[in-house]
């Protein structure tokens, strides 16, 4: 598969996540109080952010098919410098479906034992499954400090809510 086709693949899942997005937190989260910014702003922001972000992925993939289309029609040879092995494409894949699999795991477990333990366990398997990284002395620095940096920006000096969880709740 060449790259623009990853490129294409990936920018239209991504616009539909953020369109798809964008619809549940306009319908679900409050505007807030007039003159300030509400709750809705952060993640609809998150949302626009990301829909310009793949709008633009969509079409770099676009314009890098059609050099490569006309490279192609240039040159006789066949070019498989673009293409990925069957070995990359399996690393891609896995690397696509965990961090799936991370994100709808967060938000089950964010609702179950709250932001703060969920964040806390999410962080470690992200890089782990994802990322491939398997230092503990990173791996516990980035899962203690992105959660007591979210949890101090977000919770205590901006006071959004954060989920304290049904099943188990800390903070």
């Amino acid at each position: 598969m060449r790259a623009y086709h990853r490129d294409r693949i990936t920018a239209t899942a991504l616009l539909a996540f953020a369109i798809v997005w964008c619809v549940v937190v306009w319908q679900t989260i409050p505007v807030g109080s007039p003159g300030s910014v509400g709750p809705r702003a952060f993640p609809l922001g998150l949302g626009i952010l990301l829909a310009v972000l793949s709008g633009l992925l969509l079409v770099r993939a676009q314009v890098r098919k059609r050099i490569e289309t006309a490279a192609d029609e240039a040159d006789d040879t066949p070019d498989d410098s673009t293409s990925m092995s069957g070995a990359h494409e399996g690393t891609y894949l896995r690397m696509v479906f965990s961090v799936f699999a991370v994100i709808v795991a967060y938000g089950f477990l964010m609702e179950k034992i709250g932001f703060v333990l969920a964040t806390l366990v999410t962080i470690p398997a992200m890089m782990m499954l994802v990322l491939g990284i398997r230092d503990p002395l990173r791996i516990a620095g980035m899962a203690f400090g992105m959660t007591f940096g979210c949890w101090l920006v977000f919770g205590k000096l901006l006071g959004a809510y954060l989920p304290p969880g049904t099943w188990l709740s800390l903070f």
